[in-house]
């Protein structure tokens, strides 16, 4: 956009990410006990299987599901996946 308008605010945005980033580990480093659960209890929290899926390399992942015994029980997620192109079994806990 820089070079289609002659404007450069590449600098200011800088400045701007690195303010939002020391607000946001200040904000977080002086938290209550209550407040750390609320956020710990927050509906839209990332799961485990958000972060999976978002580190895994694309397309290597093959979710795994039952006991053995035919029982699945869907809060506990387990898969093969890659991650640079080395191989890992997941397993976490998803919130119900």
């Amino acid at each position: 956009m820089a070079d289609e308008t002659g404007l450069d605010f590449s600098h200011q945005i800088s400045s701007l990410e690195s303010k939002c980033s020391r607000a946001l580990k200040d904000l977080y480093t002086h938290l209550t006990p209550f407040q750390c659960l609320t956020i710990a209890r927050h509906p839209n929290r990332p799961t485990v299987l958000d972060h999976i899926l978002n580190i895994k390399d694309k397309d290597k992942w093959v979710e795994l599901h039952g006991n053995g015994t035919g029982y699945n029980d869907p809060a506990i997620v387990t898969g093969i996946g890659s991650i640079d192109g080395k191989s890992f079994m997941f397993i976490g806990y998803q919130k119900g």
